[in-house]
């Protein structure tokens, strides 16, 4: 008996910690779920500080997917994690200068986002795109960083 509970109290910290490492790991199909199940990751591009004092140099990043069968890339701009509940205004968006196409979020009247802006969307087969995306921290009063990314010509199929 005395084995037995040994085994099944080594057995629930097994399990306790699977279950911890699950909770916290960052999944690939978390992001890509926004987009659809067909997009697979291409990339991401660091929103960096453009202003203020305050905060880490990278704020966030925009994720950028590809799905072959849409023949459209999407993208998804989020905080870093020690930004998450004091990011605002996240704004993304993307451009397809061959096929005149692009989108955008984050940036119309009413749109203040604070986990994530997207998913957006551009048809982009055998071209490249332009990615881009914002965000600042504090509260929209007492702005304390303003961050930024524009990457031309990238991700080209």
């Amino acid at each position: 008996m005395q084995k037995l509970r040994a085994v099944l109290a080594a057995s629930t910290v097994s399990v306790a910690a699977v279950a911890g490492m699950v909770a916290t790991a960052p999944t690939a199909s978390a992001a890509t779920s926004l987009c659809g199940s067909s997009y697979g990751y291409v990339g991401k591009h660091a929103m960096t500080k453009v202003s203020g004092k305050e905060g880490p140099r990278t704020g966030g990043y925009v994720y950028v997917y590809y799905s072959a069968k849409t023949k459209k890339n999407c993208a998804i701009s989020k905080p870093v994690p020690q930004l998450r509940g004091k990011a605002w205004g996240l704004g993304v968006g993307l451009h397809s200068p061959t096929y005149k196409d692009g989108g955008s979020d984050g940036y119309a009247r009413g749109q203040v986002y604070t986990r994530w802006a997207g998913p957006v969307y551009v048809k982009s087969p055998h071209a490249c795109i332009t990615v881009t995306g914002d965000m600042n921290t504090g509260t929209p009063g007492h702005l304390r960083a303003h961050y930024e990314v524009l990457k031309k010509g990238v991700h080209c199929g």
